[in-house]
């Protein structure tokens, strides 16, 4: 990717900074904490008030540290398309910029040098940090990659330390991903998390993009008003998108040559969609256990319901189906030939600022105007999970360092460039910027889109994607697999310290 479209998503970044730190408030809906800057119900993100000055003096309240020069080694998973680390120099880019200006602060505050060591394939960190948590060699401080692939390995295989042992860290805070502390626990152990401290973190929720000028020549309304006046549901997405494909080429076979109604991955869209009608694949089920919810008659009635939209011939592409090339539907969306998508904010902020029709940004519909909020589902295959391993030989430095440092992550690209970028560079209207504020304010997390319990996450998605029918019947043939590997997973969680 050129250096011009690295700024322009740097750029989009800081403004998901800015209405991203109420996302993970709560598990069931979360609501934002007070002083956050995103307001439930889509209410503009604001760059000052109370929840500056309140962040700064926390910080100012953090015990000091002398910890004589010692080298605090952060391994993730880290290139251009998926950063977690700022450059050596100050380059002009805010991102870039902050989280250098952050480093610098936190190494001066404690007497430390911040060592970030990349690896684009997160693979090799999984090797890596199980191969020093067996040496106990301290060879890395903190861990940020995948939560779907190499956080869902190490935590159950003892490699990872329980976050709430540390000194100092406050996980339910707005500095961390107050839903993941409350769905990820078991009996007081939490062993990953996720937050601002991981710049990736902004990428990842699952998001409903239109094109707004066919949405003029389709005469299909305001989208972003359907939102406003929860009016945005399951049935008025089946409504629109209706009859809609197109035949452009006269050839009678649906090709990426022609136009389409609605396009999806036909992958991690047909996990989203379920969660936004509001269903969980886990729930608690009382204290420290949970339970899968694919036999309850609402999660059938919602995965047949998220089928129908997605696997309906007359007005979707569905990737998984067609399969003409790799992400496909990304190009045939920034090409013109979609009216809708459906997509991770990782894609937009990527690829989509090189589009020519303009276009929306919403959350992903509701199941009716009954259901409280608008719920984005996070993605959590990119490095955005953070851990600390097992072998800590030092919790209480480790502890206050990451603190630290996360509350810095939270307060110190609030300010940068908000007036400069918001309006003019980042949201092609103000309703826009609303509807980020709605997306980022409900922002969840799920057990086993992170940890698929006996494949019965890919097997759901599947289903609701319409690629795989008579979802009961299938899954009666990996229930008692899929029973047996979430409870693996809590009673390992027990056994570790």
């Amino acid at each position: 990717m050129g250096q011009k479209y690295r700024i322009l998503g740097l750029l989009l970044i800081v403004f998901i900074v800015l209405t991203v730190s109420a996302a993970c408030q709560s598990g069931d809906g979360p609501a934002p904490a007070e002083n956050s800057p995103a307001q439930p119900g889509g209410g503009p993100a604001e760059p000052a008030g109370d929840a500056v000055p309140a962040i700064q003096k926390y910080i100012e309240g953090l015990p000091a540290a002398d910890f004589g020069g010692y080298n605090f080694k952060i391994i993730a998973q880290h290139y251009e398309a998926r950063p977690n680390f700022p450059g050596e120099e100050e380059t002009g880019e805010p991102m870039n910029d902050s989280l250098l200006q952050r480093n610098r602060i936190i190494e001066e505050r404690f007497n430390i040098t911040i060592e970030n060591i990349a690896h684009e394939d997160r693979g090799q960190v999984r090797s890596l940090v199980q191969r020093s948590v067996g040496a106990q060699d301290a060879a890395y401080d903190m861990i940020i990659t995948s939560m779907a692939d190499g956080i869902n390995t190490l935590a159950p295989g003892g490699m990872l330390y329980n976050l709430n042992a540390l000194g100092h860290v406050r996980l339910e805070e707005d500095w961390w991903c107050r839903s993941m502390y409350e769905n990820m626990q078991v009996d007081g152990r939490i062993f990953y998390t996720t937050g601002p401290l991981s710049p990736f973190f902004y990428y990842t929720p699952v998001v409903f993009v239109y094109n707004k000028n066919k949405a003029a020549d389709f005469d299909i309304g305001d989208m972003n008003r359907l939102v406003a006046n929860n009016e945005w549901t399951a049935d008025k997405l089946t409504e629109l998108k209706k009859d809609m494909n197109r035949d452009i080429d006269g050839d009678g076979v649906y090709t990426s040559a022609d136009f389409y109604g609605l396009a999806h991955d036909g992958g991690v869209t047909g996990q989203a969609l379920f969660t936004s009608f509001g269903q969980k694949m886990t729930v608690r089920d009382g204290g420290s256990y949970f339970r899968l919810t694919f036999e309850d008659e609402r999660s059938l009635e919602m995965i047949q319901k998220c089928a129908e939209i997605l696997s309906d011939p007359g007005s979707t592409f569905n990737g998984a189906v067609k399969n003409f090339e790799m992400y496909s539907e990304l190009p045939l969306f920034i090409d013109g030939k979609s009216l809708f998508l459906i997509t991770t904010m990782n894609n937009v902020i990527e690829r989509f600022r090189a589009m020519e029709d303009d276009y929306g940004i919403i959350p992903l519909p509701k199941l009716d105007a009954s259901q409280p909020e608008y719920i984005a589902l996070g993605n959590p295959w990119g490095p955005n999970g953070i851990a600390i391993p097992a072998y800590c030989d030092n919790a209480e430095r480790t502890g206050l360092v990451i603190e630290t440092m996360a509350a810095f992550s939270y307060d110190m690209v609030r300010p940068a460039m908000y007036d400069v970028i918001i309006q003019q560079k980042i949201a092609r209207d103000e309703s826009s910027q609303d509807m980020l504020d709605i997306i980022y304010s409900n922002f969840y997390f799920d057990l086993n889109v992170i940890h698929d319990f006996g494949g019965s996450s890919i097997l759901m998605r599947e289903a609701a994607c319409g690629v795989k029918s008579d979802f009961v019947s299938n899954y009666a043939k990996i229930r008692d697999r899929a029973e047996d590997a979430l409870g693996k997973l809590v009673n390992a969680y027990l056994e570790l310290e």
